[in-house]
């Protein structure tokens, strides 16, 4: 690469170098003013040299490679806000039941949600697992306010492993 700079700059210098010694020589006139402007096309042409030699059929296919690079961490980013949400739903649905257990009196010790991406694009609670004892009112609430059947509601008493 540094090679490949190093000839660039050489080359533009020597252009350079080369125009002002022609129009030093020159003497003034037409044939100077016409000197003057084939010395900015060959120093535009020296500056612009490697985008003249630069493989320009390379450029649609890496262009399409930094497109899949870019969707693919678009798509690992929407997924851990997906996993971050789904640990912060289900840790708040957690103290949610909780809180109404407590408010209910009941000794429920610990409640473990599951969740499921539903079709809307949301997460939604699909089962839940209670350590304490049976309450009926705590199951129609969880059934009626988190849309958790009972058949999804699983309840363990303290004695169990």
């Amino acid at each position: 690469m540094t090679d490949w700079i190093r000839s660039w700059i050489l080359s533009l210098a020597g252009t350079a170098l080369l125009c002002a010694a022609a129009l030093r020589l020159t003497p003034e006139g037409r044939v100077k003013s016409v000197l003057r402007l084939l010395c900015g096309v060959c120093l535009t042409a020296a500056l612009l040299s490697p985008l003249m030699t630069a493989a320009l059929d390379s450029y649609p296919l890496e262009l399409a490679r930094y497109r899949a690079a870019a969707d693919a961490a678009a798509d690992a980013g929407t997924q851990a806000r997906r996993d971050l949400d789904r640990a912060i739903i289900e840790r708040e649905t957690e103290a949610y039941i909780l809180d109404k257990a407590h408010a209910m009196g009941l000794p429920l010790r610990a409640a473990d949600v599951a969740l499921r991406w539903s079709t809307e694009g949301f997460w939604l609670p699909e089962r839940v697992e209670l350590t304490g004892p049976y309450s009926e009112a705590l199951a129609r609430a969880v059934e009626a306010e988190l849309g958790v059947p009972r058949r999804a509601q699983h309840w363990r008493t303290d004695e169990e492993p």
